[in-house]
């Protein structure tokens, strides 16, 4: 799905890469759409540990990175949802409501480290909560569209992972008035580092 879309990609074709017979199949899968379902599973699990990974008291700039560094690349490992994400939950009302709920999660969980950050005098702003709901909002905006925008703008499904560095990029430009100049050029540095890894040698 990932290769091909899950739009493009059957049951049939999906039998033939595990070389199984489509009532094998069928035994466990009543259709794609439960397929489909249970990736979305693995999905919403490794994107909750994201955030469930113990960090330090204070949330230092390689922390703060490291958050949307791995958030994004739960999303390219999964890219085949996000590519297809309107047509998917629209299919299925089951998953669209898992999604939602996640979503709802998820925001709260972004909003909270803006906050923190906040409290620790990295993010200023009138209104602190407002703004780190705010930023929550954006930052999952381009967390859950940016696989779509790449593929639309290419022409092309080929995304590899350092293009998921630069989608972290455009979540800092999003914070870059609140952040405090040091914090932020910090946090940049410690995207140069991945972004230098995920660079062909």
């Amino acid at each position: 799905m990932n290769l091909y879309g899950a739009h493009s990609v059957s049951t049939n074709h999906i039998c033939t890469l595990l070389d199984i017979s489509p009532g094998n199949l069928y035994y466990h899968f009543k259709n794609k759409e439960q397929i489909v379902s249970a990736l979305f599973s693995d999905l919403e699990v490794d994107f909750r540990k994201t955030f469930l990974q113990e960090h330090p008291t204070a949330i230092t700039p390689a922390v703060f990175s490291a958050y949307y560094i791995r958030t994004l690349d739960v999303a390219w490992r999964h890219r085949f949802f996000f590519s297809n994400l309107l047509y998917l939950i629209r299919k299925d009302p089951i998953l669209a409501s898992d999604y939602r709920k996640l979503q709802s999660w998820a925001l709260d969980r972004l909003a909270a480290i803006a906050r923190q950050v906040a409290d620790e005098g990295h993010l200023q702003a009138r209104n602190p909560r407002r703004v780190s709901r705010s930023i929550a909002t954006n930052t999952w905006l381009i967390w859950s569209n940016w696989i779509g925008h790449l593929e639309i703008s290419r022409g092309s499904a080929d995304i590899e992972r350092r293009d998921m560095i630069e989608g972290v990029e455009q979540i800092f430009d999003v914070m870059s008035g609140y952040l405090s100049t040091e914090f932020e050029a910090s946090a940049r540095k410690q995207l140069k580092k991945e972004l230098k890894k995920s660079s062909p040698a």
